[in-house]
């Protein structure tokens, strides 16, 4: 696993399918103890630049991992800082709501799991793979929804997802690394799907490390294969840095 980072990085994790396994239900998945003591461990060596961003909402995220972390929800339209206030961007429109409407009836039709997040609503068919074509026919053809220029259609693993534009998770990690305790930091972001490619773009051009979770075509410049691997990716840079941090301390030279 030869990844080449600094010890001045600023971290930035996907949750569903790169920290944890996908379930058949949003709030199914099982988050391991062992993954909240790395991420609360590497959030303290990293003096707090380690953040969470996610396409859940955060009241999903933050009762799931059950950790004051600093957090990205809803693709980057609401977040916060350690155990901190909830900041978020409003980007309903009265057009957006009735969309939502339609969306829900739908859903609720054809027995689909609905994410209401307010800012987005996604609409998984996990376990229902074959009505991937009619719910991508509804939302193009009959929705006409990739051709608004107001709203985006995020196609993501088994969960077709809708929300306004002005946010995407290149925006997010853009707006933690123009604050403490990210700014000046080399950024480092680890995702899995097709909504974290904003990120990975947004990294590279900004002289970062992109890691892409799982196969499948992806602009960045790194590969791991699964949760397991990004798990020991996490424990090996948790050592690297109680180690550099120690030496810090002790008055050992650092090379960096």
């Amino acid at each position: 696993m030869q990844i080449t980072c600094t010890e001045n990085i600023g971290l930035f994790l996907d949750f569903d399918g790169t920290l944890v396994d996908f379930a058949q239900t949003p709030e199914g998945v099982y988050v391991p103890e062992e993954l909240r003591q790395v991420l609360g461990a590497l959030a303290v060596q990293l003096n707090g630049a380690l953040a969470l961003v996610s396409g859940r909402a955060l009241d999903s995220l933050s009762g799931l991992i059950n950790l004051p972390l600093t957090m990205a929800g809803s693709h980057g339209a609401e977040w916060r800082y350690g155990d901190g206030p909830v900041m978020h961007r409003d980007l309903e429109s009265a057009e957006f709501v009735k969309i939502k409407a339609k969306l829900l009836e739908y859903a609720e039709d054809r027995g689909l799991i609905v994410e209401d997040k307010g800012h987005a609503i996604a609409l998984h068919y996990r376990g229902k793979e074959h009505l991937r074509e009619a719910l991508d026919s509804y939302i193009d053809d009959q929705l006409s929804l990739g051709e608004r220029t107001d709203m985006r259609v995020i196609k993501g693993n088994c969960v077709r997802e809708i929300q306004p534009v002005g946010v995407d998770k290149g925006v997010a990690i853009a707006h933690f690394m123009s604050t403490s305790p990210f700014i000046g930091r080399q950024p480092v972001y680890i995702g899995d799907d097709t909504t974290d490619e904003d990120g990975f773009a947004w990294v590279n051009q900004n002289g970062g490390v992109s890691i892409k979770v799982g196969p499948g075509e992806s602009c960045a410049g790194v590969r791991l294969c699964d949760t397991g691997e990004v798990l020991a990716f996490l424990q090996l840079q948790l050592k690297r840095l109680e180690d550099v941090n120690e030496r810090a301390k002790s008055g050992v030279g650092v090379n960096r």
